[in-house]
């Protein structure tokens, strides 16, 4: 317990104290990957802590000022529906506007609230009836560190938590997933 309070403190000492400045300006693009740990409680079932793919997660926003900028963001799991036809591939996403912060050059923040959605995954399209999308309210939370920056480019690593509920065939469908994820960001 030691080992991990010590390396705590000197990784918040890292991030407080050596700082170089960085120009963020104008127009910002994101765009992660990674895995993601969810729960989804439908009326029939629920499908405890599936693991999947997190993609597709963009975000494009513009700088409001150096360390504050309004983005919308467009996060996505991947989840294996089991319904009456046949299993198939369907997204738990989501558009979301809100607001990035950096309390330090290289630690950012992330909250929103929007449109959460459940959609087909464009590979996994058998048939017309297999392209119902189903919408409902959404929200974002989400923190960074920066592991890399060059110029305009940086590379961060990320963890969100995404939260929504849509209006399915067989009723409401709850659920929260909890992303790990590597990011490239352009501002």
């Amino acid at each position: 317990m030691k080992q991990i309070t010590l390396l705590a403190l000197l990784l918040w000492g890292h991030i407080a104290f050596s700082q170089n400045p960085v120009e963020r300006e104008g127009f910002l693009f994101g765009a992660a990957a990674g895995i993601s740990a969810f729960q989804l409680n439908t009326p029939y079932h629920a499908r405890p802590d599936a693991g999947a793919l997190s993609f597709p997660n963009f975000k494009i926003g513009y700088m409001l000022h150096p360390n504050t900028a309004l983005v919308l963001c467009l996060p996505g799991s991947v989840y294996t529906y089991k319904g009456p036809n046949r299993q198939r591939d369907r997204g738990f996403e989501g558009i979301v506007p809100g607001v990035q912060f950096w309390p330090t050059q290289r630690w950012w923040l992330l909250g929103g609230a929007g449109l959460s959605m459940d959609a087909p995954a464009f590979y996994d399209i058998k048939n017309e009836s297999e392209r119902k999308f189903y919408f409902g309210p959404g929200a974002l939370l989400g923190t960074a560190y920066e592991l890399w920056r060059k110029g305009n480019k940086s590379l961060d690593l990320q963890a969100r938590l995404h939260y929504g509920r849509q209006k399915l065939p067989e009723g409401i469908q709850e659920g929260v997933a909890i992303s790990l994820l590597l990011g490239f960001n352009w501002y």
